[in-house]
């Protein structure tokens, strides 16, 4: 038996303000579909965070419907279940009545029954466990004395041991936060100070865990996996190889194999000046990347953004290097320093402005002036 496994898609996602609707729409119809076509799994989990916030918009929601739409045509089951992204009740909306297509989704742990699967080699249960904190674990269970996220999870996967039937592989669906594992910028952790950590050794047992939550594709125990994003969320994920996974069950082992995902652009860091980067853009055939330019001159340049989006059309950020480098100069690193400590006042800013970056140095009457607008504009409110 075959399954295939994703997790944290996202849908809807902005990064920087910028929406990744199409990027995701090149992913499930370009490469989602089409491996899992090729493919031809018994099953498709997707691990949770199919949403990027609990009120998804319109064009996430239909683009998660052609995906179903296209697996329920080839007759392939699909196993969701709701990570802490997701809006559980919403996106597990007339679940009990879809489960005659074929499709399963899990808001709340035990809201649904393991699905049974079976090939040549035997009977497999799929067990679901979507997201859920502490308190949740303590009302279901009608046991206060559970306390952090390893308790809950011990007291929730043995209350679905209990249910294993003998001869039966066993593979279950969670989204959490595995103790050791490597964590991303783009993720909301759902622990703080190691509260919501979970140790790897709560899952024994199970044949095969497919994890949700973290965008890094890894392998924290011998049966568990992350299949990470499909698509880089933050900068710091700029060197992962996103992928998803196919677990292949034979008579008594798993295999595992990865299936590379390219996406239709990378997101990556460009670093130079502002005419290195100018130049190099005229090279660089995958110019219209989403980049962060780390900038390295040593003062302000005027509209760096605008200057780069000429060339750079999704540009999302930047670091201005000048006010990070020091030692060039006492009014300079003075300017760095109160900018650094958030004490440099509105005129300070003025006036280097026009002394870097116009090469003009305002005399007194200059600064008076403006600062007679900056207290006119802040007696408005900002409204001018």
């Amino acid at each position: 038996m075959k399954i295939i496994h994703t997790s944290d898609w996202h849908l809807g996602r902005l990064i920087y303000g910028c929406s990744l609707i199409g990027d995701q729409e090149y992913f499930i119809k370009e490469i989602f579909l089409p491996y899992v076509i090729n493919e031809q799994p018994q099953l498709v989990v997707i691990a949770g965070d199919i949403f990027d916030r609990q009120i998804a918009p319109v064009e996430a929601i239909r683009l998660f419907n052609c995906a179903l739409g296209v697996l329920y045509e080839r007759g392939i089951k699909i196993a969701v279940i709701a990570g802490n992204h997701d809006g559980g009740d919403r996106l597990a909306a007339y679940s009990g009545l879809l489960r005659g297509s074929g499709l399963y989704i899990s808001a709340r742990p035990f809201d649904t029954p393991p699905l049974y699967l079976e090939d040549k080699y035997g009977g497999v249960d799929v067990h679901f466990l979507p997201y859920f904190d502490t308190a949740t674990a303590r009302d279901i269970l009608n046991d206060d004395s559970i306390r952090g996220a390893e308790e809950a999870y011990k007291a929730m996967i043995n209350e679905i041991k209990k249910g294993f039937k003998a001869g039966r592989k066993n593979i279950l669906i969670a989204h959490c936060f595995v103790a050791g594992s490597s964590v991303c910028e783009s993720e909301s952790p759902s622990f703080i100070g190691g509260s919501g950590e979970v140790g790897a050794s709560v899952f024994e047992g199970f044949d095969y865990v497919a994890l949700g939550h973290l965008h890094g594709p890894q392998q924290p125990s011998k049966t568990v996996f992350y299949s990470g994003s499909p698509l880089k969320y933050s900068f710091d994920e700029e060197k992962q190889k996103k992928s998803m996974i196919v677990a292949d069950f034979n008579d008594n082992k798993v295999d595992i194999k990865r299936l590379p995902i390219k996406s239709m652009r990378d997101m990556r860091t460009i670093t130079g000046t502002l005419d290195e980067l100018i130049l190099a853009s005229k090279s660089d055939k995958n110019s219209d990347d989403y980049l962060y330019a780390m900038l390295t001159n040593e003062r302000p340049i005027y509209e760096p953004m605008a200057q780069l989006r000429e060339y750079y059309p999704n540009i999302l950020g930047l670091h201005p290097g000048w006010l990070t480098t020091s030692g060039n100069g006492g009014a300079r690193d003075e300017l760095r320093e109160k900018l650094r400590s958030k004490t440099a006042g509105d005129s300070m800013f003025f006036e280097e402005f026009l002394k870097q970056v116009c090469g003009i140095t305002p005399g007194p009457k200059e600064i008076a002036v403006f600062e007679e607008v900056m207290a006119y504009i802040s007696a408005e409110g900002g409204n001018i």
